[in-house]
């Protein structure tokens, strides 16, 4: 009940955060924390191509938790993928924005899929630590996790920042490569890890239902 309370709380902040990244760096990539545009997309590469490893359904029908402003949207649209997508955001204004830029309904204000989905793909969703407190993050994490891999019929492919040991640096969160592992294990059945040189300081996981 406590941690319900902390988790609203941290999604009340991170909206106020977010917005006033927004106001300063504009509807960009760096809007949404992330250093540069091409980054954002060298992440977005490395998990598309393991949504063609992992789902076989051209068609599936795909949840983008922490959508901002749609790129990912973008991206796949560009590359002619035919997943059914939706989007969801905490943020009100970034989802009004998606549907102005889309002129579509494929996008909604919340913090898990609000229908049943395929698989949900998070990217840098969970990079930006309001509290430094490594486990209070890393349950709000799990929380998120779990709430998501309910809502999704094959599973969740996410990235996280990492690091030899779990640490919170300028708010941002890293997961240490073993500790994080062994809390996932204990959490879910089945994942696998990745890594890429593209974007050497990332991890990317894949939590499977079967």
């Amino acid at each position: 009940m406590i941690d319900n309370i902390f988790f609203k709380l941290i999604n009340k902040n991170l909206v106020k955060v977010y917005q006033s990244t927004v106001e300063k760096f504009g509807y960009s990539a760096m809007g949404l924390h992330w250093s540069s545009k091409s980054s954002q997309e060298k992440r977005f590469f490395i998990i598309s191509e393991l949504m063609k490893k992992y789902i076989c359904n051209n068609n599936a029908k795909i949840a983008d938790l922490g959508c901002g402003f749609g790129d990912l949207y973008v991206f796949l649209r560009k590359r002619n993928y035919n997943y059914v997508y939706r989007g969801y955001d905490i943020n009100p204004k970034m989802i009004e924005y998606c549907k102005r830029k889309f002129k579509s309904n494929l996008f909604y204000i919340s913090d898990e899929p609000t229908e049943g989905c395929d698989f949900t793909i998070i990217s840098g969703t969970y990079n930006y630590a309001i509290y430094n407190s490594i486990k209070l993050w890393e349950r709000y994490l799990i929380h998120n996790l779990k709430k998501c891999f309910m809502k999704s019929s094959g599973g969740l492919i996410f990235n996280l920042q990492m690091s030899s040991q779990s640490k919170i640096v300028n708010n941002i969160y890293y997961a240490g490569y073993d500790s994080f592992k062994l809390t996932l294990k204990q959490n879910f059945k089945n994942f696998f890890y990745y890594s890429n040189d593209n974007t050497p300081n990332d991890g990317y996981f894949i939590l499977l239902r079967d």
